[in-house]
């Protein structure tokens, strides 16, 4: 019994998991190399931060994390405010295997709990592009554009997103 028990845990374990694959990161602020260098080397010190890949004509930065980490958006954020520079957009793209959306548009990832801006109750499938909603992750003018009161029912350890 307990073996029946364990494999249609693992089964359901199987069919309902999903992965946070990698950020996109672009940054505001640069004049030249020099600044892309300095975001490149903060965001690279973080611990669970595996490679960072830079395009320095768009500013923008392909952030990929070490196996089994858990990545904490606000510190990458953090990262290139302390180097000098501003969010202007992260994008998480992550891979959904029938991840439900609930009611309240609540899914957890990872360990992390999202809440989908704009978005009805649905089962997710594939590769999705998430945009991270808040000061610390968009333009002030950006920014500006949300609904007051979007966040108005979620803990502090949620993130706001809307799916690009």
């Amino acid at each position: 019994m307990k073996k029946v028990f364990l494999l249609i845990a693992c089964i359901y374990a199987i069919g309902a998991s999903a992965q946070v694959q990698k950020v996109n990161l672009q940054a505001s602020g640069l004049t030249c190399a020099m600044c892309s260098k300095a975001i490149y080397k903060a965001v690279s010190a973080i611990s669970f931060v595996d490679t960072v890949l830079v395009n320095i004509e768009a500013s923008t930065y392909d952030i990929r994390f070490n196996k089994d980490a858990t990545p904490q958006f606000d510190q990458i954020a953090k990262a290139v405010v302390d180097a000098g520079f501003s969010v202007a957009n992260l994008t998480v793209v992550a891979n959904f295997n029938k991840q439900s959306i609930d009611k309240n548009g609540f899914v957890t990832l990872d360990g992390i709990q999202y809440k989908f801006m704009g978005t009805p109750p649905a089962t997710l499938q594939g590769s999705k592009k998430m945009q991270l909603i808040g000061k610390q992750y968009m333009l002030p003018k950006d920014f500006k554009k949300i609904p007051a009161g979007s966040n108005s029912d979620m803990s502090a350890k949620t993130y706001l997103v809307a799916i690009k």
